[in-house]
């Protein structure tokens, strides 16, 4: 009898410890991820390493020009109009 007391009684403080484990007054900056490094130094990402991807993508997308178009549709111009004077001058010789 003393033994089964003895359970019943752990079982409800370890419950109640369990309980209280993910309680929002236990850690009082819990709601506040930037205190403890949680976003991303500008403030607009969920974390530093998202957005050090995102400037990486966008810093690749200015180094590839053909990505946003900024190239011939051969891509051996920088520009369609270079690649058009250069074929209008081989067509005129």
């Amino acid at each position: 009898m003393k033994l089964y007391i003895t359970g019943l009684v752990l079982t409800q403080v370890l419950l109640f410890n369990a309980a209280m484990a993910g309680h929002q007054y236990v850690d009082p900056y819990a709601l506040e991820p930037s205190i403890n490094g949680g976003v991303s130094a500008s403030g607009l990402f969920p974390s530093q390493a998202e957005e050090d991807a995102y400037l990486a993508s966008q810093q690749a997308m200015q180094l590839e020009p053909c990505m946003n178009g900024d190239v011939s549709t051969t891509g051996l111009f920088a520009s369609q109009a270079e690649e058009d004077a250069f074929t209008g001058a081989i067509a005129a010789n």
